[in-house]
């Protein structure tokens, strides 16, 4: 994917960053703030695309068809090292040597080794880098000071004010906002229903219940839909390297089962955004916002009707509720209850 393809969305910042590309005056840092995951994930690969590209066109963009470009559009490039939070602390931790996998000295270990191609472009791609702690951005800053010849380094971050303000300073901006939320897989959009079922209900056990189940139900296989989800991804991708030394293959599986853990940890935060985004815009709506002011008026009937049902005082009971969940599902606590508690307590106030 080229970077003309976001020329839509985003005219000015395309136009920006290709004039600079092809004036060779690129930044070899850049600061990618986003409010959506899966653009920032496309942008970060096509702008990679256009960095490392063999053979670009004459307005600076990327060709889409040499070798690696295609290699960084299956994320098979050798030169490309990723790294992004796997754990469930949801943090990018400094790691105690350079051996273990998904830590900061790990992905500088393999940033700083040299190159495997002659005159190969480096591209680092730090997903979620607010999850860095403290020392893991100290750690970093040192790549930003010193960085590898011929490299550029992508921060991507819906948070990018945890950022260290050295590390902020030394990266090139690029705004990548949507202002909202998309929420596109259909298992995540699956909580929808369940919120407008106990939205709808009245003061029913059973239905308390049995949209707590079916909450629980899709938390439960979150692991498996996103091993899934990233397989359709990772299948190709393993195809395409069956050639590659056995070195590069190892790094291939590391970054799979960091994929996986990185997918799932998306997905659960999904999870948990829309159910709060969800009763958020309920109690809008409870309070006579037109449906199609709000965010993702695609959640919602379109019957007038239906959405003037709403009760605003148990919108705003599920609102506050879905505020105490998120809240307390940032600590180890049991995650079946933690739902159960969220229904009853919308169902019955409590």
């Amino acid at each position: 994917m080229q970077l003309r393809h976001f020329q839509n969305e985003f005219p000015y910042l395309v136009k920006a960053l290709l004039s600079a590309k092809k004036a060779g005056r690129l930044s070899h840092s850049f600061l990618i703030h986003n409010d959506d995951g899966k653009l920032a994930d496309d942008f970060s690969i096509s702008l990679a695309q256009a960095l490392a590209c063999t053979n670009p066109l004459p307005d600076g963009d990327s060709c889409g068809n040499c070798v690696v470009c295609k290699q960084l559009e299956h994320r098979t490039y050798s030169e490309l090292f990723t790294l992004a939070p796997v754990s469930k602390s949801r943090q990018i931790v400094i790691g105690v040597d350079d051996t273990i996998p998904d830590t900061m000295r790990w992905f500088r270990s393999l940033f700083h080794m040299k190159s495997s191609m002659a005159g190969g472009i480096k591209i680092g791609i730090i997903y979620d880098a607010d999850c860095m702690n403290d020392e893991s951005q100290n750690c970093f800053l040192k790549t930003l000071e010193e960085p590898p010849p011929s490299s550029h380094v992508l921060l991507v971050t819906a948070n990018p004010f945890t950022l260290l303000p050295t590390i902020r300073s030394r990266c090139q901006s690029i705004l990548l906002l949507r202002n909202k939320t998309s929420y596109e897989d259909e298992k995540i959009r699956g909580i929808a229903g369940i919120m407008w079922e106990l939205m709808s209900s009245s003061n029913k056990i059973s239905t308390a219940e049995e949209c707590a189940f079916a909450m629980i139900s899709i938390s439960d296989n979150l692991e498996k839909f996103a091993e899934e989800k990233a397989d359709v991804k990772w299948d190709r991708i393993f195809e395409d390297s069956k050639y590659l030394e056995p070195p590069a293959k190892k790094r291939l599986e590391k970054q799979h089962e960091a994929a996986i853990s990185a997918e799932y940890l998306k997905m659960r935060d999904s999870m948990l955004s829309l159910i709060h985004s969800w009763s958020a815009q309920a109690y809008m709506l409870s309070c006579g916002i037109p449906r199609d002011s709000i965010a993702n008026p695609e959640l919602f009937p379109r019957d007038l009707n239906v959405i003037s049902s709403i009760d605003p005082e148990k919108a705003y009971r599920m609102m506050r509720k879905s505020e105490d969940l998120l809240q307390i599902l940032n600590w180890n606590v049991d995650t079946d209850l933690a739902f159960r508690e969220f229904c009853m307590g919308v169902e019955f106030g409590k």
